[in-house]
Formats: structure tokens, sequence, C-alpha cells
């Protein structure tokens, strides 16, 4: 079990730092470099762990066979009770393999992947059933790695922090080389074969890559360093979290895509409602927005400064520099900071009345605002099959793939990632060349929408499977915050996105570090361990007070007792 601690935490700062990281020096092919690098890391790493698991399980059936053995069976007679030694091993050896105690997210995860194996099987595109679309690889072995990795990590990780720690540093210089980009400067000379006129120039960024897939990424990856701030009790970590924190939000409003705009707002939104009955994490939101409003025109300005290489970074389809400009954003830093510190200034005057009315109002507030940008948003998109950049087409195309198929396949599906498969054998030629511009003729792998997807693909059950996974997890996250924001930016997320090996596996690390956490508050072993230190603690408390009785109130301690 050590060993597989150990190569649970190395897999972790794997999966968060260099999987992002890695480029292989260039954007030529990033896609298959970071998949290739997430299959062979994965790989190896459940391949272990299973064997590392099996070699447990036998080592103590074994010793379990040994033990019950001989003359002790013999003395037992016909007795059926069972020993308080053999209750353990066996209650160690089920805690080995990881079935004692299924929740019901590891029933809907392993239903996942139970759906996935099952369309693969019926799938009439067996080899992309299995091994994913090309250049994409987001078939039946990806899918049941993100299985894999659930299970991995909920029953091996050990709770140590410097998986974690290392995850958000390198999320934190992913953000810093995304900005620089934004501002035309390019330290890893990754842009060095682009113009400054070139597609690519303006829509790929930091070490990730096209500016949708940082979008996946960044939903799932800014939930930890958000998080640590709002709910860290240490001040100094929670300092060094908020440039984290701030740098991350404002590449994701900046980076160039209207998913960017509305995950940012989801996650200040999420974090006001969570803190509507909890001070700290109110104050804390307002001023992580505070932080976010003032930078925007910062980033403006500089931007400016900087010239037309700086201009010319940022999309032209994007948010658009006078929205960035705009004097709107100081005001909104402005009022963010007074609330701040109204609700401080209450909370010295012990005003707890004042400062709920007044927690509860602001966080309806921005809702409503919320709902009004997106109200405003919808109506100026173009109706129809151009709808969000053609997904309206796309999205029709699928849903008429979905009801074309028979019974079977509407249960089971084509089989994972044979969308493009199934559409393009279906449907001719003329009602596939729906695009204009520089996506006319292009080939799409997905519907870019994962629940449409997921239909055409997995049919009903793997869809239901999926859709079971968000909320069991959300119900089994509900007090556990990074898996709170990732459930929440990852789902707003892949309304208009897809699946990819620099997003969907971090979900599946997150409900299975969540998982972890509720495993080890539930365990009957460490309950007790609590116990115990609550006695000890109350224990040394009542000794310090009859000390000081003893002493005349003095500040004597009982080291005995400590």
């Amino acid at each position: 079990m050590e060993f597989l601690n150990l190569l649970c935490g190395l897999y972790i700062v794997g999966l968060t730092v260099a999987l992002p990281l890695y480029t292989g020096g260039t954007y030529s092919q990033l896609g298959d470099t970071k998949y290739l690098l997430f299959r062979n890391l994965t790989g190896l790493c459940l391949c272990l762990w299973l064997l590392g698991t099996v070699f447990e399980g036998v080592r103590r059936l074994q010793a379990e066979a040994v033990s019950g053995g001989g003359s002790e069976r013999r003395a037992a007679g016909t007795s059926r009770e069972v020993s308080p030694g053999r209750a353990g091993k066996a209650k160690g050896r089920l805690s080995v393999l990881g079935v004692r105690g299924f929740s019901a997210l590891d029933v809907f995860v392993l239903s996942y992947g139970g759906a996935v194996v099952l369309s693969a099987f019926l799938s009439s595109y067996r080899q992309t059933a299995w091994l994913g679309y090309m250049e994409w690889y987001m078939g039946g072995v990806s899918q049941l790695m993100f299985v894999g990795i659930y299970f991995f990590v909920s029953r091996c990780y050990d709770g140590k922090g410097y998986p974690l720690a290392l995850g958000t540093a390198a999320f934190f210089a992913a953000a810093v080389l995304g900005i620089l980009h934004r501002l035309g400067l390019d330290p890893l000379g990754l842009m060095r074969d682009f113009n400054t006129g070139d597609w690519t120039y303006s829509h790929m960024l930091s070490t990730l890559g096209n500016i949708n897939w940082f979008c996946g990424y960044c939903s799932v990856a800014v939930a930890f360093p958000v998080a640590g701030f709002l709910k860290n009790p240490k001040r100094w970590v929670r300092w060094l979290l908020y440039p984290v924190s701030v740098s991350g939000l404002l590449l994701l409003f900046i980076q160039g895509s209207d998913t960017g705009v509305m995950l940012t707002a989801i996650c200040l939104l999420v974090c006001l409602f969570c803190g509507r009955k909890e001070e700290a994490v109110f104050e804390r939101t307002l001023f992580l927005a505070a932080g976010l409003f003032f930078l925007i025109p910062c980033y403006g300005g500089l931007a400016s400064l900087l010239g037309k290489s700086a201009l010319a970074a940022l999309p032209a389809d994007s948010i658009g520099w006078n929205a960035i400009n705009h004097k709107l954003w100081w005001a909104a830093a402005a009022a963010a900071m007074g609330l701040c510190i109204l609700l401080r200034l209450l909370a010295r005057k012990r005003q707890k009345r004042a400062q709920r009315y007044v927690r509860y109002v602001f966080a309806g507030l921005p809702l409503l605002a919320v709902a009004v940008g997106a109200a405003v948003f919808l109506v100026r998109q173009p109706a129809g099959e151009m709808w969000g950049s053609g997904r309206g087409a796309l999205w029709k195309i699928a849903l008429e793939g979905f009801s074309r198929g028979g019974w079977i396949q509407k249960l089971v599906g084509t089989g994972p990632d044979c969308f493009a498969e199934y559409i393009y054998s279906s449907f001719s030629a003329d009602a596939l060349f729906f695009q204009e511009g520089r996506w006319a003729g292009s080939v799409y792998a997905n519907a870019h929408n994962e629940w449409l997807n997921h239909l055409v693909n997995l049919g009903i059950m793997g869809t239901g499977c999926y859709m079971g996974i968000f909320v069991s997890g959300a119900i089994r996250c509900r007090r556990y915050l990074p898996g709170i924001l990732a459930l929440a930016l990852y789902g707003a997320a892949s309304l208009t996105g897809f699946q990819q090996c620099l997003s969907t596996p971090l979900l599946f690390l997150v409900l299975g570090l969540c998982e972890n956490r509720m495993r080890r508050a539930e365990s009957p072993q460490i309950r007790k361990e609590c116990r115990e230190g609550q006695e000890g603690r109350n224990e040394y408390e009542m000794g310090e007070i009859q000390d000081q009785d003893n002493y005349g109130g003095g500040r004597y301690h009982n080291q005995h007792i400590v």
C-alpha cells in the first residue's frame, strides 16, 4: 500500500504538471504529443496498480488460509465464529482490492465503463470504437482509462499535499505563459513559425494549444487554487494562492473564446453562492473578483502600449478591446472592494444579521447580471445553423443522426468516438458542408457538445450513466469546494465543448479525490483516531485549566499531557 500510495502521488504530479506543460517544443501535432504522454503515463501506472492490487490480494488470501488452517481449525471444531485477527485480515483484503463499501458515485463510474465496453463490442467501427478517431483518440481505451483514474485515485491517494501543490504551481506557470502570449510575448518560442496575421497566432495559447482546449483544462485546474484561497485556514497559503487564482481567471476571461467569459462568471457565482452562509468565503470571493476586475483593463492598457503584435494576439471574434478597456471594470473593482470593507466593518460591530442580509442580496445581484448578459449574448447570436460559430447546424445533424438509428443503436450508440464515422457515412455531402470560411469542408470528430456526442456514440445507456456521474458527484462533493467548482465549470464547458486528454482525465481525478476524501472520513479507523485526538485535546485543556487553578491562574502547561 505504501508503494501504491507513492505511485498514486507521482501519477497525480504527472497528470497535473507534466501533461499540461509538455509540448515537445512546437504546436505542430500537439494533440498527438499530449495524448501519447497521457496514454503511456496512465497505462503504466494503472497496470502497476492492478498488478500490485492482485499481488497483495493473493498474499492476504494465502496468509488467511495458513492462519485459518491446521490445529486452529481443528480446535475451533464446527464453530463459525470469526476470530478478530481473521476479520481484520478479511477487512484489509477487501480494502486493498477496493470493493468494500461502494458509493453511488462508484456505481455510476463503473456503470459508465460497462456502457463503454458494451458499446465498443457492438459497434460496427471496431478499431475506431476502441482506439478512437484519428488525431482525437477518445475511444473505448481512453474512456476506460478515465474510469481507472477515478478508482486508482479514490483508493490509493494518501492525502499528501505535494501532488496538488505542484499541480497548482504548473497551472500558474501555464497561466503566466498564456498571459504573455496575449501580450504578444513568446518566451518559449512556440510562435516562431507563425506570423501575427495567422489564425494560429491568435488561437493557440500557452502550452495547452487551442483556446478551446485551454478552456476545458482551466475549467478543472482553476478549481484547486480558487478553492484553496477561499478555504485554506493558513493566511500565507491564501496569499500565495491569490495571484494564482486571479491570473487563471484573467486568462480564462481574455483568452478569446466566449466559453471562457462564461466560465469566469460561473466560477465567481458558485463561490458567492457557497459563501452565502460563510462570511470568510464571501469576503474572499469579493476580493478575488476585485482583483480580476482591476486587472482586465490593466491588461488592455498594457497590450495597447506593446503595439501591433499584442493587439493581433487577441482573436478577432473574441470579447474585443472595447469591452476589455471599458471604464465599467474600474467601477466594478471599486464596488467589490467597498462591499468587502463594509462586511468587515459590520463584523467588527458584530452586526451578524446585517451581514447575512448583505451576503444574500449581493449573492443574488451578480446572478441577475449574468442572466441578463447571457440573454443579450444569445439574442445577438445568429439564428439557425450558424448559431455558436456553426454549432447550431452540427447539433441539428447530431440529433438527426441519433433519431435515424435503430432501437439497439439508440440504446448503446454507434461506439465510443465514432461520431464522425457514423455521421459522415450516413448523410450526404451537401448536408454536411454547412460551414464557411476557415472551417469550410472540415471533418468534425465530435458534436462540440459532450451530451449530444455521448448520445450518438454511447446511446441512452452511456449518456444516462455519464449524467449519473455528475449528479452523484455533485451530491458526494457538496462539502468539497474543488469538486463543486470542477463539476460546475466542466459541466458548463461541456455544453459547447468536447472530451479531450487535457480536461476529462482531470475531471475524473477530482472525482477520485472527492471520493477518497469521503472514504477516509467515513473509515471507522480514521473516525476512531479523530475521536482519540479530540479526547486528547479535551484532556489537555482540562489539565491546563487545573494547572491554572493550582498555580494562581498562571500560564503553566503540563508537559506530560502535552
